[in-house]
């Protein structure tokens, strides 16, 4: 039976935009130095939603806060929080947090050590008992220790397998090279094998005190409800007598165009990673290179239209920008086939210098832009979203009134900002990191590049500032 064909339909136009009500917060600091930031988002009365309750502690400490010896201790430190208590088992807090329908997990950053709990508001307070034992008493019992060193080590060794994997690992030296945001967050193979129960538990001891945190809270309850939660759960979490040493602050390495060839003769393709540092996020320059990096972005941004669309190189190309308290990174990347590193790299690069060389049209600004507020949008469609906005706003020093103007700040970004922007963060002598087959493209690429340096995989050393093996 034949089946008519039905004529093409124009999508309908957009609809207004709506302004979204995006919750306050209130502030409260406890005797013992604890920061609180508490919200209010009221459950209403049908079925899709469910009335929860988060709560995100943020430790001033991470990555950053290690030496290199000593790389990978905050990640490992975190992860050992849910691995059992002094009066729990790491079974039995898994069956616990099942049993109240909650979710609790620990993890850390650069900058930052996180745990967080959510749960519905009935079991929210047996959770929030729960965290608060696994903050504060962890065992870090001998054979967790070696299980989560064990599969550290084994997940760098998967990581190192993946050209793109290494090559974003590589890129962190050559944008940071011996500062502290340069070393791997998750660590080396030398130096997570060096990493004691007496380290971890040192760590934990200088970082993880009420004066170096702060707690943000919120969903279903109150604030002043949530800050006399906090208070009778965490108020005797006592500071120790000796003052608080701050993370030692990172800086970048100054612009160079340089070229850093990882060869990895049984990679499949080449991984191409261009960077360069960037800003802290408390910078006022981060909208724009917010915008910016939105126009290189997504199926649609320039990357992915030149690398992939255009001259079929990849499946795929894009860029982000990490801000950091201190300065962050951007990058550039894609994967190619051996033969067409030379073009890619090249294209890369001429796409990151078209952001500086002419205005961003206003009808290809307009819908990048509206990614950004987009996925802003979407990023606090959930209690947990909105506690990690507040508390990354609150980690970096940003006035917390900047959930309520992110939008309205994006949407004031103009071309001239952008090319402001880029000119100093994206264009202005990028580096480039290669990884793969470096023997079907080596020669072309000195060829075309002046300052180029191979390192062969078996020398690679993540945990030196040279990236080299002594």
């Amino acid at each position: 039976m034949a089946v008519s064909a039905q004529p093409l339909q124009t999508p309908p136009p957009p609809g207004p935009v709506r302004i979204a009500t995006l919750p306050t917060a209130r502030e409260a600091t406890l005797p013992n130095g604890l920061r609180v930031i508490a919200f209010q988002v009221k459950s209403q009365p049908k079925a899709q939603s469910v009335p929860l309750i988060a709560a995100q502690l943020i430790v001033r400490s991470g990555g950053s806060s290690e030496d290199e010896a000593h790389a990978g201790l905050a990640s490992a430190t975190a992860t050992l929080l849910t691995s059992g208590t002094t009066t729990r088992g790491a079974l039995e807090i898994s069956q616990a947090v099942d049993a109240l329908g909650a979710r609790l997990n620990a993890g850390a950053g650069f900058d930052a050590s996180l745990v967080s709990v959510s749960a519905t508001t009935p079991t929210f307070p047996a959770a929030f008992d729960l965290f608060a034992d696994v903050v504060l008493h962890p065992a870090f019992a001998p054979a967790e220790v070696e299980r989560v060193r064990t599969k550290a080590i084994s997940d760098l060794q998967l990581g190192y397998s993946s050209p793109s994997s290494l090559a974003r690992l590589v890129a962190g030296r050559v944008a940071y090279g011996g500062s502290p945001y340069a070393h791997p967050l998750s660590g080396t193979a030398t130096s997570l094998q060096a990493l004691t129960r007496a380290d971890i538990a040192a760590f934990h001891a200088r970082a993880y005190r009420p004066d170096n945190a702060l707690l943000v809270i919120g969903g279903d309850i109150a604030p002043d409800a949530a800050i006399a939660l906090v208070t009778r759960v965490l108020g005797s979490w006592s500071k120790p007598a000796t003052a608080l040493v701050p993370a030692p602050v990172s800086t970048p390495v100054p612009p160079h165009s340089r070229v850093v060839i990882v060869d990895k003769p049984d990679a499949g393709r080449t991984a191409i990673v261009a960077g360069h540092a960037s800003i802290a996020r408390l910078d006022p320059q981060y909208y724009a290179g917010v915008v910016a990096t939105a126009v290189l972005s997504g199926f649609s941004g320039r990357l992915n239209q030149e690398v992939r669309v255009k001259r079929g190189l990849s499946y795929g190309a894009g860029a982000s920008l990490g801000a950091r308290k201190d300065c962050g990174v951007f990058t550039a990347a894609t994967l190619v086939d051996h033969t067409k590193v030379v073009e890619g790299t090249k294209v890369i690069l001429d796409t990151l210098a078209s952001l500086a060389s002419a205005p961003v049209p206003a009808d290809e600004l307009a819908p990048r832009k509206a990614t950004v507020t987009g996925d802003f949008y979407r990023g606090i469609e959930t209690i947990d979203g909105i506690a990690g906005t507040f508390g990354d706003l609150a980690l970096n020093g940003v006035p917390l009134a900047d959930i309520g103007t992110f939008v309205p700040q994006v949407n004031a970004v103009d071309a001239a900002a952008i090319g402001a922007f880029s000119k100093r963060y994206i264009a202005d002598r990028p580096f480039v990191v290669l990884v793969g087959d470096a023997k079907k493209f080596e020669t072309a690429i000195r060829a075309a590049y002046s300052d180029v340096e191979v390192i062969p995989f078996a020398a690679l050393d993540l945990g030196a500032a040279n990236l080299k093996k002594p």
